[in-house]
């Protein structure tokens, strides 16, 4: 064997939504070499991978073209070392990958041939590009979140990213976009502090403000802004797209149809004008609740359809989506096992064709993809966690390998819809 194969990755440094073609050079033919992988999480959890590849004529591996012989993913696929990490089974608490902060993710690789180690290399995965600029609200707007700029004078698109039923704000995908040329103001609406504590009637005003801060802004370009959100933001994001044509485009990560209640509260989970908006009622049955509570982790999806099978309901608590002034991206997966989001994509578009909505909406529907979709090329091999509100661990579903297809079809027409539709 040669001294020293060369392990190479294409680029080095790049964003955490670029992909990487990795390369090992200088080996005999046919030899065999396992290519392991390492990242840690802003919780210190390692999460970790490994393929074993058998040289080409040429004595090379490439990972994007060649399928490994056995590993932890199957079939040629230049990520599938990132997304097939899977947690350290020691870690003190099992849940999808923790990014807090906006410190880059380090990946280590090493190539192993023969028992030992016969090359590394490191990456750098961002968050952040050079002149990207993060802007806290003034305090005086009330407003708890974070803007981030892209690099340049502008007038740069505009974007509120909303995150779901966990609270707190989404600071990762906001400073993506940005980096994109998206400036995105990543918001928070409870579970912050100054904010309500739980997700019960939040008022919809507080978005108003939002999008009064963003028109001061003269980098921006804010008469018309994208709403961007996931799950319970997604149902959010629907909403704020029927106040007010501000809203000109409206993106849903495993959206829903109608308005649901509060989590943990018997108060709906919005206000308008101090007034409750209607919210879907609790008809399961005591056996349909204990068939879920035995589940674990909990199973919510069969409630939530046993709650969508009364017609009258629905349409008393359905998301007037008609009234959006401008294109609808829905996002879900077919195997979501917190909510029947595909279902109720599905009936978003159905009741967008109905109103004769005049603009170009998209459902992307993704077999064995779950909840969780969304940028691309973190692990997914978990598809649990522990609800910080609901206290208990939720399935979202999925498999691994169809969570990572989902992230990546998906993302690069979430930037150009985006793009398109805020230019």
């Amino acid at each position: 064997m040669p001294a020293s194969p060369t392990l190479r990755a294409d680029p080095p440094d790049a964003l955490v939504d670029t992909p990487v073609r990795l390369h090992l050079d200088g080996l005999p033919p046919g030899r065999r070499a396992t290519l392991r992988l390492e990242l840690t999480d802003d919780a210190g959890r390692a999460w970790r991978s490994w393929a074993t590849f058998a040289a080409d004529a040429r004595g090379a591996v490439d990972v994007a073209a060649q399928p490994p012989l056995t590993g932890t993913y199957a079939g040629a696929d230049a990520m599938g070392l990132f997304w097939s990490a899977a947690l350290d089974p020691t870690a003190p608490e099992i849940s999808p990958f923790v990014k807090t902060t906006l410190e880059p993710i380090t990946a280590e690789l090493a190539a192993e041939v023969e028992g030992r180690v016969a090359a590394r290399a490191t990456l750098a995965r961002r968050y952040l590009t050079p002149g990207v600029r993060r802007v806290e609200p003034p305090r005086e707007a009330a407003l708890v979140g974070a803007l981030f700029v892209p690099a340049g004078a502008g007038p740069h698109p505009v974007a509120l990213w909303l995150g779901g039923s966990g609270g707190g704000t989404r600071e990762q995908p906001a400073a993506l976009l940005a980096a994109h040329g998206i400036a995105t103001l990543a918001l928070a609406y409870f579970g912050a502090p100054g904010l309500p504590p739980t997700l019960a009637r939040i008022p919809l005003e507080y978005f108003d403000t939002a999008l009064d801060w963003l028109r001061t802004r003269q980098e921006l370009r804010a008469e018309r802004v994208g709403v961007v959100g996931s799950s319970r933001g997604a149902e959010l994001a629907l909403l704020l797209g029927t106040r007010t044509p501000r809203f000109g485009a409206v993106v849903a990560y495993a959206p829903s149809s109608v308005l649901w209640g509060g989590v943990n509260s018997s108060a709906p989970a919005w206000t308008s004008g101090g007034a409750d908006l209607p919210a879907m009622p609790d008809r399961t049955s005591p056996e349909q609740q204990v068939a879920a509570e035995s589940s674990d982790p909990l199973v919510a999806a069969p409630l939530y359809l046993a709650n969508l099978a009364d017609a009258a309901t629905i349409e008393a608590c359905a998301i007037p989506v008609g009234r959006i002034a401008g294109p609808a991206l829905l996002i879900s997966g077919e195997d979501d096992a917190l909510w029947p989001s595909a279902l109720m994509g599905d009936m978003v578009l159905e009741r967008l064709r109905r109103a004769g909505h005049p603009y170009p909406d998209t459902h992307l529907r993704y077999p064995d993809a779950g909840h969780l979709v969304g940028y691309p090329y973190l692990p997914t091999t978990v598809n649990a966690r522990r609800h910080p509100a609901v206290g208990r661990a939720l399935a979202y579903g999925g498999t691994p390998a169809g969570a990572a297809r989902a992230n990546a079809d998906s993302w690069p027409r979430v930037l150009a819809f985006l793009r398109d539709t805020l230019r």
